[in-house]
């Protein structure tokens, strides 16, 4: 089959969030089985191109009008592996640093931008990429059975392709998945004047696409291609009219009767192979799947040396500074138990359940430790960094990103938590269960992939109080037996390398889809 893939970020190229990891590994798999993928991008200030073979600049050059302006876009093209990547070129991308949200670098440019706050000129960036596409398709008379957009920064290109361009995209299937449906991630218009002045879109066309006042581009995409999304359950979620973590997208959904595809997503196991150091990135190798996990204790020295050790407060690896709070003292005998987070500091991933539980779980357990590690809102960052000061030597807070290091830190960890209010997907669940950590996670959305008792635990409501009487549960047993998880540990890695590899999903999940 012929795909286009429409994303505003890919791994490798311009990285942000999940969707990243999604949409390569989809495309790359896709293509391994013989289909031509071709990969839609903008090229930003912040794009690498050491992936890109190949590269270069296309001839044409138009202009595209965009809220009330018009802007000169042009195309280049190359190879990623297998995938055919296009990208589009105008000054509003080049001059990007990162792709979403404002960064450091940016504020050279836009001193009165903030640093991980959302572009001022989002829509723009969204609203030109999706036209943009739509023109490439019309100077070279390219078309594809497929066009596969990924999440609600490109969820208006059905309807802009299919009404601006019908002669062209008149036989095109469509499809839009939703990686995220959350109140911060639809890219909304604040009304049908500014859905206008952005898409160009006639007013009907955008009347039956309201939330409140609000033109939404998800319930957009419903008149004119399939719904996806990135878990089964996440799927029955968003069809849930009580669900609240929508801010009422389920309630539309629910009432027009508009069915939504589950496929959970895969994972590129051969990137995190823990048998390989070189692949892993890990210091030492060790295999859950054999049970040998010497190897992965000496991650945990290695870590609490180099990373946790009293008097750190700064780290910088590979230009990422990460500020530490809080130690963990040394642990020869490897007697202590420990539990690990590594994702987006923000109250959808369960952070406020993490910074209640913390002084419960230290009242009942002397000899637990903490590790965490990640970034996000403000005030999140300063509770976990006063936590950590307050249990020195047993809680150690790492606030920054670093690729290895977020990957050591959940290996490390003998249990990790996910307690997110909803969670579309989840990789860090798979991640943990590649690396020997048996995931306990509330049990919401793609998190329910993980069977209870066979690759990890689950627990509801999602309470610090109900958290605890899990972790008291698995503690006790461990302090009873080192080795008490030991056919867990191989059971879950197993169960990920069984069921969710991308081949699996492209090939037995993604295609039928596509051909349906």
């Amino acid at each position: 089959m012929k795909i286009w893939m429409i994303a505003r970020e890919y791994n490798g190229i311009a990285e942000a969030g999940g969707v990243k990891n999604a949409v390569c590994s989809l495309s790359e798999e896709l293509a391994n089985s013989q289909n031509e993928i071709t990969l839609f991008i903008p090229e930003y200030g912040c794009t690498n191109f050491s992936k890109i073979i190949d590269y270069k600049n296309l001839q044409s050059q138009s202009l595209i009008h965009c809220n009330d302006q018009d802007y000169s876009v042009s195309f280049a093209e190359g190879m990623c592996k297998n995938v055919h990547i296009v990208f589009v070129k105008a000054d509003v991308y080049k001059e990007k640093q990162n792709v979403y949200t404002y960064n450091q670098k940016d504020l050279e440019k836009f001193p009165d931008g903030v640093v991980g706050t959302g572009y001022k000129d989002s829509l723009l960036l969204d609203v030109l990429f999706q036209k943009a596409v739509c023109v490439y398709a019309k100077e070279y008379g390219k078309v594809p059975e497929v066009i596969h957009c990924h999440d609600a920064c490109v969820a208006a290109f059905p309807a802009i392709a299919k009404v601006l361009f019908p002669e062209v995209f008149e036989k095109v299937k469509m499809i839009v998945s939703i990686h995220n449906a959350g109140p911060a991630y639809h890219h909304e218009f604040s009304d049908i004047i500014q859905a206008e002045k952005y898409t160009g879109l006639p007013y009907d066309v955008l009347a039956s696409s309201l939330n409140g006042q609000r033109v939404e581009p998800y319930i957009l995409a419903t008149n004119f291609a399939k719904l996806s999304t990135v878990s089964y359950d996440y799927a029955q979620e968003l069809l849930d009219v009580n669900n609240h973590n929508t801010d009422g997208l389920s309630e539309i959904f629910y009432s027009r009767k508009i069915p939504i595809e589950g496929i959970t997503n895969g994972i590129d196991i051969n990137s995190y192979t823990p048998e390989d150091k070189n692949i892993s990135l890990l210091p030492f190798e060790f295999s859950p799947s054999e049970k040998s996990l010497s190897g992965k204790y000496e991650c945990r020295k290695f870590f609490i040396e180099k990373f946790a050790r009293q008097g750190n407060s700064e780290i910088t690896l590979c230009e990422n500074v990460i500020k530490q709070s809080g130690y963990l003292e040394p642990d020869e005998d490897n007697k202590n138990i420990y539990f690990s987070f590594h994702g987006r500091l923000v109250r959808q991933k369960g952070i406020p359940v993490i910074i209640d539980l913390i002084d419960k779980l230290f009242a009942e357990h002397q000899n637990v430790r903490l590790i965490i590690n990640g970034q996000g809102e403000h005030y999140l960052q300063e509770e976990l960094s006063k936590k950590a000061e307050q249990y020195p030597g047993k809680l150690v807070f790492l606030c920054g990103y670093e690729r290895s290091l977020a990957r050591l830190c959940t290996a490390c960890g003998d249990f990790a938590l996910f307690p997110s209010e909803f969670e579309p997907c989840g990789l860090e669940d798979f991640i943990a269960q590649i690396y020997g950590t048996i995931p306990i996670a509330h049990s919401t959305g793609g998190l329910k992939k993980i069977v209870n008792g066979k690759s990890g635990f689950t627990y509801s409501p999602n309470t610090s109080d109900r958290l605890l009487l899990v972790l008291n549960e698995v503690i006790k047993n461990k302090e009873c037996s080192p080795d008490y998880y030991l056919d867990l540990i191989k059971s879950a890695a197993d169960y990920v390398k069984e069921n969710y590899s991308w081949h699996i999903v492209a090939n037995q999940r993604y295609v039928p889809f596509y051909q349906s």
